[in-house]
């Protein structure tokens, strides 16, 4: 079972197109600078290795997914999650190539120890930063803490430290050779995956904080989980060339499935799709069928319904957004020079905000 065996790419549901910001070229101008000042292009590795430089930030265009996941934020909201999304990214990346080499898990266990202080639930005061993800964290927390209710600045909080842990959770695997099941995979991802994070983040962007008399319910719940589960497994579908073939990760869907049923990269592929189409609906139909009874039954007012539409929206936005992000990012596609060389022109220059949403249609199909 070869982990390049390729497979074109299925094109994903998507009930929604996607919308972009108006504000996209200024969060992409904020967040550059933004990496820039934490040291977040500047950092190399013990080995003298970069984690990233100015060109692979620019390709991945992670600002894009904040334009693209939160088309009607407040420009500082915007700036806020463009912000995140590049920490939590470059995080992730730099995590992977720090730490997963042999002998390096106690030394990862005490980073993720430090790193948790910075984001403290009952103040917006953090330690002293001393290195580019802690100084990162000590510029968000502040900026986050401010405006939110203490209910949900303990959530976002654990579901920082979630992301920490997931990450920690996939070099222990990789350390002992586990490869999930399928169902243990999904359940892990909603523990401690970046979607549960974004889940929480599109409240405080889009001034949609969930009431906490409804917030544990299980019409929420299933919002959530299902939220998280479309997230995750498209990621799953365009990163399976890096995270299989490049890093030799088992924490792919595709590579769980092809492990767990025995068959090639394609038909893995096809049912991850197939598996996050009937998750999208099963959102849809909780939206529609779960959520306006469980709004009557706990008499919630005006403003509180409005928050509760706006979150809906929300999720509904992010999901078709990070569809978007994906056929037009270079974080998972090698997108060419030509390709590379446009967006430089187009995202700072001011042109992003008048780019058309790519069509459902028009997914990539190359082999992957």
């Amino acid at each position: 079972m070869p982990p390049d065996d390729p497979f074109v790419l299925p094109v994903p549901y998507q009930p929604a197109p996607a919308r972009l910001s108006p504000h996209a070229d200024a969060a992409f101008a904020h967040s550059t600078a933004w990496a820039r000042t934490t040291g977040l292009l500047d950092f190399v590795d013990g080995r003298g290795v970069r984690v990233w430089d100015e060109d692979r930030f620019v390709s991945m265009a992670i600002p894009l997914l904040a334009a693209y996941g939160h088309p009607d934020a407040a420009p500082a909201e915007l700036r806020l999650a463009s912000d995140w999304y590049v920490w939590a990214c470059w995080f992730g990346d730099h995590f992977t190539q720090v730490f997963r080499r042999p002998g390096a898990y106690r030394q990862a266990k005490a980073y993720l120890r430090r790193l948790r202080r910075f984001t403290p639930p009952g103040s917006p005061r953090t330690p002293r930063p001393a290195n580019p993800a802690e100084r990162g964290l000590a510029d968000l927390w502040p900026r986050t803490f401010a405006g939110a209710s203490p209910g949900w600045r303990r959530r976002f909080a654990a579901g920082t430290q979630g992301l920490m842990q997931g990450c920690l959770r996939e070099l222990e695997n990789a350390r002992d050779g586990r490869v999930l099941k399928p169902i243990e995979h999904i359940r892990l991802r909603r523990a401690c995956g970046g979607a549960p994070w974004v889940a929480d983040l599109v409240e405080r962007v889009a001034g949609a904080e969930v009431p906490e008399k409804v917030a544990g319910t299980r019409p929420v719940r299933v919002l959530r989980d299902t939220f998280s589960d479309g997230v995750h497994l498209l990621n799953d579908l365009y990163s399976y060339r890096r995270e299989a073939v490049e890093e030799g990760t088992h924490d792919n869907g595709v590579v769980v499935l092809r492990r767990f049923l025995g068959c090639g990269a394609q038909e893995a592929a096809d049912r991850v799709n197939d598996l996050r189409t009937s998750r999208l609906r099963q959102f849809e139909s909780a939206a529609l069928t779960e959520l306006p009874p469980l709004v009557e039954e706990c008499g919630l007012d005006p403003e509180e319904r409005g928050r509760i539409a706006r979150y809906v929206q929300g999720l509904r936005d992010w999901q078709a957004g990070a569809c978007a992000w994906h056929r037009r990012s270079g974080r998972y596609l090698d997108l060419g020079p030509a390709s590379r060389a446009s967006r430089r022109i187009e995202m700072p220059a001011g042109h992003a905000s008048a780019a058309p949403a790519p069509s459902d249609q028009g997914v990539q199909r190359e082999p992957l």
